[in-house]
């Protein structure tokens, strides 16, 4: 729906004035979620061809527009016929609205519910559209809902009698509750637009640089820019970003998204809302659905979930979102957790449902880039004109984004759906005979494999039809099995036929798509031939969302090289703008080492392991300070790991599974640091080496062993050889950049403030090679690179403490 307050002016869809106050019904398997899947399309599809082979003025999809005036609102509704046929000889007009639905599921409840009154009226609309145009003077308008059922396609039809004057006079009561609506939400918009107006800074004074980004950031939101900001630890970019967007967007009534990688960069978000708010607009935080899960086991459907069960009408029932609207300002998740269970109702829903009401969402990068968790309110359309969106630590979506766009198929889910369904008295047709085709398309493709050289991955072209007509039939399937285990009781919340469905869906779906940015690639793994599309680069799909949001702030401390992010992220050419910012600390009170006679080449390296640890144990010692010392990878780390001489530091090693209470301890133990301190061994990349805030003496030093290049492996390579033929730049792009992305960063973690004092050592001979210092940020030296060059580093860094007063001591490795 669009709003024109200025010339009063709004344009909706019949969805809008049918289906406003609905509440969904939880589970896929259910009502829209059934139509969201390609048997639904499929199923539309045959019934037009069926009714266009019977009547040869049938047509499908026919859009309709209505035009009327309100109090003064100039109204347009937009709608779509499912159905259209026009006898003028018998001056009869025919209208379907086809839904499908499972008869056995849902038939007779859809008759006892409100669903089916809007279903007609949404008819009924159509039918007065249709009459209002002087062409249809006189007809006879013949209003039909067909429900279809998705497993059989047996049809029921349900006829709706269209009386002009009594549908004039519903649709009059329509638009007139929706300019009451409309305008609330203006008086509300207006006050809002006041207090911005009126919004200070939440702090005494601007840090150094902090008003260049302020007022960059508000240009950007009024101009309707991209903004590309590359601002290093301590400009406060987070404040920075936030105080001129929140005040922009609530002056032009847009939502403001905040959009992270991590929930530590939420937390920091979230705060400094807080500091802004005075309950003048509403901030909402939007948590993982498995951590806002109230039932035992994560099953949303509401045939398995107390929580899900009857959710509409215990959100109608309860008022819920009225109340929560209304009592807070932030909607915080705890709370809103305990005010849903104790109404028995999702917890996870009920967050989703506050998105409207929010002028300021909190969450994480999936809700607007990722095509399967995407807000669909959005997504729907593609259209994010109303939404301001300020992506954080924005040199992650590089990854996150190819990840969205990677769907992997594995042969051994083929064995686990077997193993699953021969152990149950559930009578499926077909199932086996889908998988052996799947696994002959498999090995067939895998015959491509030359592994004669060694190799385990190749370049391969799956028969895209194959695909197209495995997916509707295992829709089929999926549906009858859910019937089946809903009839039965069974209640599982992982299922791997419902899994493998999903990840079918989304291959077949991406298999479609043309574009030398994708790849797809069979792999021979140890547990059987895994089927990959590659998404080398994202940007044509993310370049799509960012190009229709009204504005976008992309920040982070390491957003340089600019020409990688624009041409990897896909921001639109003609109205993305940069700013760079240096850092706004004193240069006195960090000091930088780089030890070149380490080799962390991966040829090299192993030569190196217990060079490299007592290095690291000798510049953890050179203070009583928490140290922090990154690996490119979580092998390199336990090489060295299992090597490090005995401390009078406690020594702390990150590992691959560890729990979100263990990540957090780890981040205690540097708070509540011993007389001698900590030593953190860790990876480039991960939690420890990016987005934590080490407040104060958390951190005196970083020690950064190798430029944590991505590994060298066969898809990198197919990134590196995109990149060449793209632009030129393969190694870059694919190796060094991201490498050296991860090596600043890092660096970051130390000074965090103008009184903070640390160390960075950096550990290896390529960090003297010009291709990796041009990386540097300009400030780290005052003429060349080769000035850092330590040959006595922790002697150097014991002697830049012992020069230090103050307390507060860092250092970076």
């Amino acid at each position: 729906m669009r709003v024109d307050h200025e010339n009063r002016a709004i344009v909706c869809s019949v969805g809008d004035l049918v289906y406003e106050s609905t509440y969904r019904r939880i589970g896929v398997e259910r009502g829209d979620g059934f139509r969201r899947m390609w048997i639904g399309q499929d199923i539309h599809t045959r019934r037009a061809d069926l009714r266009t082979g019977e009547d040869p003025n049938y047509r499908a999809e026919v859009h309709v527009v209505h035009r009327t005036a309100v109090r003064g609102w100039d109204v347009t509704v937009t709608g779509r016929i499912d159905g259209l046929s026009v006898d003028r000889e018998n001056q009869r007009v025919s209208i379907e609205e086809v839904k499908s639905i499972h008869f056995d599921l849902e038939l007779e409840a859809l008759f006892r519910s409100d669903k089916l009154q809007r279903h007609l009226y949404q008819l009924l609309l159509y039918s007065f559209f249709l009459s209002a145009q002087p062409d249809f003077a006189g007809f006879e308008f013949v209003p039909q809902l067909v429900l279809i059922d998705l497993l059989s396609g047996d049809t029921k039809l349900v006829d709706a009698e269209f009386d002009r004057d009594t549908v004039s006079g519903t649709l009059l009561a329509s638009i007139e509750l929706l300019v009451d609506q409309i305008e609330s939400a203006g008086a509300l918009r207006e006050a809002k637009k006041s207090f911005a107006e009126s919004l200070p800074f939440p702090y005494e004074a601007l840090r150094p640089f902090q008003p260049e980004m302020i007022d960059a950031v508000a240009h950007a939101v009024r101009e309707r820019e991209t903004l590309l900001v590359s601002a290093p630890t301590g400009v406060g970019k987070t404040i920075a970003a936030l105080f001129p967007a929140v005040r922009e967007s609530l002056r032009l009534g847009k939502k403001l998204f905040f959009l992270t990688s991590k929930t530590l960069q939420q937390d920091a978000a979230v705060k400094a809302l807080d500091l802004l708010n005075d309950g003048s607009f509403r901030v909402l935080c939007i948590r993982a659905k498995q951590k806002m899960c109230a039932h035992t086991e994560m099953i949303c459907h509401e045939d398995f979930c107390p929580y899900a069960a009857r959710y509409s009408d215990k959100m109608n029932r309860s008022g819920l979102l009225t109340r929560i609207v209304t009592e807070m300002s932030y909607f915080d998740p705890d709370i809103t957790f305990e005010m849903a269970k104790s109404t028995e109702v999702c917890p996870f829903e009920v967050s989703l449902e506050l998105i409207e009401q929010a002028d300021v969402v909190v969450c994480d990068y999936n809700y607007i880039f990722d095509p399967y968790v995407g807000l669909k309110a959005y997504q729907q359309d593609s259209d994010y004109g109303d939404c301001v969106l300020i992506v954080d630590e924005a040199h992650n979506l590089v990854d996150r984004g190819r990840g969205y766009y990677s769907p992997e198929l594995h042969e051994e889910q083929f064995d686990r759906i077997r193993n699953h369904l021969r152990g149950r008295s559930c009578w499926i047709e077909g199932w086996e005979d889908l998988l052996e085709l799947l696994r002959e398309q498999l090995h067939h493709l895998a015959e491509s494999i030359d592994e004669d050289s060694g190799a385990r991955q190749a370049l391969c072209e799956p028969d895209r039809e194959l695909f197209v007509e495995q997916r509707a039939e295992w829709e089929r399937i999926v549906l009858g099995y859910i019937a089946w285990k809903i009839e039965n009781r069974i209640v599982e919340e992982d299922d791997p036929l419902v899994d493998f469905y999903f990840k079918l869906v989304k291959f077949t779906n991406l298999l479609s798509e043309d574009g030398e940015e994708l790849a797809h690639l069979i792999e021979r793994t140890p547990e059987g031939l895994k089927l990959k599309i590659f998404c080398k680069d994202p940007s044509r799909f993310l370049g799509r969302i960012f190009d229709s949001a009204h504005a976008t702030i992309a920040q982070s401390a390491t957003l340089e090289p600019f020409d990688f992010y624009r041409k990897t992220l896909g921001f639109p050419s003609d109205r993305t703008v940069e700013l760079s910012l240096p850092s706004p600390f004193p240069r006195e009170n960090r000091k930088i080492v780089v030890v070149s006679e380490i080799d962390t080449t991966y040829k090299q390296r192993a030569n190196y392991y217990d060079l490299i640890a007592t290095t690291v144990a000798d510049i953890a010692e050179a203070h009583t300070g928490n140290f922090l010392a990154l690996f490119p990878s979580y092998a390199f780390l336990r090489e060295v790991s299992d090597r490090m001489p005995p401390l009078q530091k406690k020594i702390t090693v990150q590992r691959s599974d560890m729990t979100d209470y263990e990540r957090n301890a780890v981040l205690q133990i540097l708070r509540d640091r011993p007389e001698r301190g900590n030593l953190i061994l860790a990876v480039s990349g991960g939690m420890y080496a990016e987005g934590v805030d080490y407040q104060g003496d958390m951190l005196s030093g970083v020690v950064v062993v190798g430029p944590a290049l991505p590994q060298v492996s066969f898809e990198q390579e197919l990134l590196k050889r995109y990149y060449d033929d793209q632009y030129g730049a393969g190694f870059e792009f694919a190796y060094l950049i991201p490498g050296m992305t991860r090596v600043v960063q890092s660096a970051g973690r130390v000074i965090r403030s103008e009184r903070d004092v640390g160390v960075i050592a950096l550990l290896c001979r390529r960090f003297t090679q010009e291709s990796y210092t041009r990386y540097f940020p300009a400030d780290w030296y005052d003429q060349s690179p080769r000035e850092l060059v330590s040959k006595k580093a922790a002697t150097e860094i014991r002697a830049f403490f012992e020069a230090k007063s103050t307390p507060q001591l860092r250092i970076v490795f």
